[in-house]
């Protein structure tokens, strides 16, 4: 199994520490649960199952990783062990708080604040993720500082520190999409017309723990016809059927790191309009990636080229963003919107995720890459093509 290096972890840490510095905040809480993980994942590897859990982390040393009581071995499997776990009263189960388990050792946020501020109390709080942590977390949090602190939103920092990503965290997001394609590929000789979509769904899981993936990186999409115009959904036991578009879009974890790997298939042969839309789709999929995104560039410029160019061919405004982020979350920042004037950057990773719909059906072409020096790194390209079966 591969681990991320524990260095990587330190200098995720320390980079969050000198932003601190530069903020003048004496802590930052970061708050997870089993569906909304990234920054505590990010800085700790702990992702939370059934219970919620955050990380802590002072203006020097190690974070401390905070659970609701159940499993601490779980949350201490990660790069900074067991002795910088510790249990939280104000964390418990997704569903409430939860105490009282054997052998575990409680704390409230007061004594925490203290221990990562050397006893000093916290003035200046930085909350990771201010827009899902829960109100009454918020106001135990609040009560636990001193008198007349603030309470900060630092959601943007940690964006800005996970958009940027190491070459290990490359590494991993490019082995993670080469697991997906290899699985899409031997996937395609074991399914038939005959299956549903949950056949389906269980033929690509299969797929990508064969091949080393380590969990689906998102909920497997697969779905035919009409549904397919959904763009995202879930799966049903409605048959995949013959002489209909089938989208399909999968991607797993590897090291932690997600991909996305996503190509319509059809059981028969594709009608002349149909390969029309996907020809502009694979020449505008194509255009994106390899000629118009360079580091410096906005993703809010590269969506309005994007946007024009459905326009200017005559299929009208597009039905979804231009690309997104991908790192230990699908569908991180930066995400290519006309309103989001995020500065890309050598570096980053990118899910090319571009989705047409027609009034009968819907399809994506999806593929990863890194922003370079000059350009782009494609980590997939197979079956730029139409695929039938």
């Amino acid at each position: 199994m591969i681990c991320v290096p524990k260095t990587e972890y330190d200098s995720r840490v320390q980079r969050l520490q000198k932003k601190m510095e530069e903020e003048n905040l004496d802590a930052v809480l970061c708050y997870a649960n089993t569906g909304a993980y990234d920054n505590v994942f990010y800085l700790s590897q702990y992702w939370p199952l059934f219970e919620v859990g955050g990380v802590l982390v002072g203006r020097k040393g190690d974070p401390l990783v905070l659970m609701g009581g159940e499993a601490p071995e779980f949350a201490g499997a990660g790069p900074y062990g067991m002795k910088q776990v510790r249990g939280c009263e104000a964390f418990g189960h997704t569903y409430g708080t939860v105490r009282g388990w054997i052998g575990v050792d409680y704390f409230n946020l007061e004594q925490l604040f203290s221990e990562v501020t050397d006893g000093r109390g916290v003035r200046r709080i930085g909350l990771a993720d201010y827009a899902i942590m829960p109100h009454k977390l918020y106001q135990q949090v609040e009560s636990a500082c001193l008198p007349g602190a603030e309470l900060i939103d630092f959601g943007e920092a940690l964006n800005d520190l996970r958009m940027n990503k190491s070459d290990f965290e490359a590494e991993m997001v490019q082995q993670a999409c080469l697991i997906s394609e290899k699985a899409f590929d031997n996937a395609l000789g074991k399914i038939n017309p005959e299956m549903t979509e949950y056949e389906l769904e269980g033929v690509l899981a299969a797929e990508l723990y064969r091949n080393g993936g380590e969990g689906p990186s998102f909920p497997i999409l697969c779905y035919s016809g009409y549904r397919s115009r959904m763009g995202i959904g879930r799966s049903t036991h409605n048959k995949l059927c013959r002489d209909t578009i089938i989208n399909i879009d999968i991607g797993c974890h590897y090291a932690g790191y997600a991909s996305a790997y996503g190509r319509p298939i059809i059981f028969g042969k594709m009608s002349d309009q149909t390969k029309r839309e996907i020809d502009f789709m694979l020449e505008l999929h194509e255009k994106l990636i390899c000629e118009w995104v360079k580091p410096g560039m906005t993703s809010g410029e590269i969506y309005a080229r994007y946007y024009d160019y459905f326009v200017d061919h005559g299929w009208g405004p597009p039905p979804a963003s231009a690309s997104h982020g991908i790192g230990v979350f699908e569908g991180e920042p930066p995400t290519f919107r006309r309103d989001v004037p995020t500065v890309l950057n050598a570096g980053m990773t990118i899910a090319g995720d571009h989705f047409f719909r027609s009034q009968e059906y819907g399809f994506r072409f999806e593929d990863c890459y890194r922003i370079t020096e000059t350009g782009t790194q494609l980590f997939t390209r197979s079956h730029w093509e139409y695929i039938e079966l």
